[in-house]
């Protein structure tokens, strides 16, 4: 059977992966590891069981691979590997056999492509979500022990890569409410449960930190029609470029009924409207959908290998799909195209000069970076000292915000760079890649993010939409040491009442100079008087709270509280 397997014309398929993993081994050790890539190798460096805005697993995939290559080949054989075994468990999966389509379809998906190179959430998400498609196919036929703790496992993968994941769980469920009456069933959440307690702990020790960053940090767009448009236009887009209409167009248009495949349409239907709906208020992201092409893969491999003008067309895509992606990857790999036609691209090349250049230009000094993970993270990277990503007021909490590095900047000469142009404070520095350079030393860092400021009766908040509120605030110390805001000498430390439209300040109020002792864990209670500011505009917006020190920008020290304000 093995040796079968490995029979090169009776099995084209194991062909494919052998030169997929050469042909796209070479690329990984040849493109330059970007800012989101950077940020998640800190999750290697920085083992645990979560992390702010992700669960653990891209850190446990790319970790032992790296610590075995110290390369960007090592950091992404991780993805490498799991997108493999993506395309081997899904093909074990398809209901109807035929290799070739399946080739065809992968080598023509962008999204495939990218996981194979790219180091993202994504890559272990869709292995998991494979998985959970292969288990539950064979449970529907046998739930005996086995099939029910590999179906746990595949679950509590999905969670463990991205929290949204558990919507096929979810949607699986509801297609089949019968197996609530299984006992099989309630093992399946026995074993779950049981895999998911050290991530819960991880959460618990960390105040719920995860749920607390997605309930609280996503900007709210608001609803437009034009949002709507662009979501449902880039579905296919996103599964193609070009294959991705054969896709939805052959799941949609299968009409093989059963148990299983009853489960992958509402998957498709459940997580498309899902986000449609989340559209109308937070801003999207493409690849939040990235889920459906598990079931879109056999839902749609299967009607195009039953239809020979579909199954044409597909090897005709194909084609046209691989002379548009291929010299795409090979441009990640090698700058070769002229520089006015790449005028205005984002740069992709040459990074490790800009790492030297702000290397010398911070002249030894501790360096922080403004509202700017991915580029914290891509310096770390390029040069190996681990540098701080400082998060204010109007932009949102990163992993930095949970590592110590912070706490070893207080009282220190600080080299600063802003993400945004400030001509008032900061100076200004042209690399040779072109990007522009924000900075300033501060002599003395000083910061108290770390002392939390809630509202304690939050309904009182909606009084602001009738022009003013008294507020009960409470302050909590979360720092490991005592805080004292009155040994700055001259420097005022303020707490700021801040309303927000998405990420654009729109009114600041200066509630009180703080000048008390905190000791750890100490809470303090404060009553403030808040007004509304004048509004250009109706609609809905955010109060958010900072503890400022005089002379550095206002840190993030509440969740943001929403308002209906005209």
């Amino acid at each position: 059977m093995i040796k079968e397997y490995f029979n090169y014309k009776k099995n084209p398929f194991t062909l494919f992966l052998l030169l997929w993993f050469v042909f796209c081994g070479v690329f990984n050790a040849l493109i330059e590891v970007n800012g989101e890539e950077a940020y998640y190798w800190l999750f290697s460096q920085y083992p645990a069981w979560g992390y702010l805005d992700h669960p653990p697993m891209v850190g446990f995939f790319t970790a032992p691979f790296y610590w075995m290559f110290s390369n960007p080949f090592g950091l992404r054989l991780g993805m490498l590997v799991g997108n493999i075994l993506t395309l081997i468990v899904v093909r074990k999966t398809l209901l109807k056999k035929d290799d070739n389509l399946f080739i065809w379809l992968a080598i023509a998906s962008i999204m495939i492509h990218v996981g194979a190179y790219h180091v993202k959430t994504d890559v272990p998400l869709l292995l998991f979500v494979a998985m959970f498609f292969y288990f539950y196919k064979k449970y529907l036929n046998d739930d005996n022990l086995k099939t029910v703790f590999f179906l746990a496992i595949s679950i509590a993968g999905i969670i463990l890569s991205k929290h949204h994941g558990f919507l096929m769980v979810i949607f699986t469920v509801a297609s089949n409410p019968k197996m609530f009456l299984k006992k099989s069933f309630w093992l399946v959440v026995l074993f779950t449960t049981i895999l998911m307690i050290p991530h819960t702990i991880w959460q618990y020790q960390n105040e719920f930190a995860t749920i607390k960053f997605h309930l609280y940090n996503r900007i709210d767009m608001g609803f437009s029609w034009e949002t709507i448009a662009y979501y449902i236009g880039i579905q296919p887009v996103v599964f193609g470029p070009l294959v991705g209409f054969m896709l939805i167009g052959g799941s949609i248009l299968n009409k093989h009924t059963s148990d299983f495949r009853r489960a992958l349409r509402f998957c498709l239907v459940g997580v498309f409207v899902f986000f449609l709906i989340s559209t109308f208020k937070v801003e999207f992201h493409k690849h939040w959908t990235s889920i459906m092409l598990v079931p879109l893969l056999i839902l749609g491999h299967e009607y195009i290998a039953e239809h020979q003008k579909w199954r044409r067309a597909t090897k005709n895509l194909m084609i046209i799909s691989v002379i548009l992606i291929i010299p795409a990857r090979v441009y990640l790999a090698h700058d070769f195209l002229p520089e006015k036609w790449t005028e205005g691209w984002d740069v992709l090349h040459g990074w490790d000069s800009w790492a030297d250049e702000v290397q010398e230009l911070s002249g030894g000094l501790p360096i922080m970076f403004n509202n700017h993970y991915e580029r914290a993270s891509r310096y770390a990277w390029l040069t190996g000292d681990i540098v701080h990503c400082y998060n204010t007021f109007d932009y949102r909490e990163t992993q930095h915000d949970l590592m110590d590095l912070e706490e070893n900047l207080q009282g220190k000469r600080v080299f600063q760079i802003n993400r945004k142009r400030d001509t008032t404070r900061y100076a200004d520095f042209e690399t040779s890649i072109g990007k522009g350079i924000h900075y300033r030393v501060i002599e003395d860092f000083r910061s108290f993010r770390k002392v939390q400021v809630e509202v304690v009766d939050e309904e009182r908040v909606e009084l602001l939409e009738a022009g003013s509120a008294t507020l009960k605030l409470k302050l909590t110390n979360k720092h490991d040491r005592t805080v004292d805001f009155a040994s700055l000498g001259d420097r005022k430390v303020v707490l700021n009442a801040h309303f927000l439209k998405g990420l654009r300040p729109v009114g600041l109020q200066q509630l009180k100079v703080l000048n008390q002792r905190m000791a750890s864990e100490e809470e303090l209670e404060l009553e403030v008087s808040i007004n509304q500011p004048q509004l250009e505009e109706e609609g809905v917006y955010h109060l958010r709270f900072s503890i400022q020190v005089e002379g550095i920008e206002p840190p993030i020290n509440s969740k943001k509280y929403e308002l209906e304000l005209d």
